[in-house]
C-alpha cells in the first residue's frame, strides 16, 4: 500500500508550493524564510534554488494520501509497532525492525 510522491501533483510555482504547503505549517513556515532571503536579495538563482528546495515537499503534501501514510507509519514507530514493518536496504534486501534479515520475495 505504499504510496509514492506524484511529482505531478503540484505546479512549480511559488504560489502552487505555497498553496501544497499548508498541509505542513511548518513546512511553509521554512519556505517562506528561505523565498523572502532569496528575494530580499533580489537574487534570482537563489529563488530558483528556493523552488528546487521545496518543489519536492509540495508534491509530497499534494499527493493523496501520501503524507497521511507516513504521518501513521511515524506514529507506529514512535509508539514501537513495527512488528508488520519491512525495511529495505539499498540492494533491496528486506529487514524486520530489529535488523533481521527476512525473506519476503522480490515483488515488482
Amino acid at each position: 500500500m505504499a504510496h509514492e510522491v506524484d511529482p505531478n501533483s503540484c505546479e512549480r510555482t511559488p504560489e502552487a508550493i505555497r498553496a501544497a504547503l499548508q498541509r505542513r505549517p511548518d513546512w511553509l513556515q521554512a519556505f517562506e524564510q528561505d523565498w523572502l532571503s532569496a528575494a530580499a536579495d533580489f537574487d534570482h538563482s537563489a529563488l530558483d534554488d528556493v523552488i528546487d528546495k521545496w518543489f519536492p515537499f509540495a508534491c509530497a503534501c499534494a499527493t493523496p494520501g501520501y503524507l497521511d501514510e507516513v504521518e501513521q507509519t511515524v506514529k507506529a514507530m514512535a509508539e514501537g509497532d513495527t512488528e508488520s514493518m519491512i525495511f529495505r536496504d539499498a540492494d533491496g534486501s528486506a529487514y524486520d525492525a530489529d535488523n533481521q534479515p527476512i525473506d519476503v520475495g522480490r515483488s515488482g
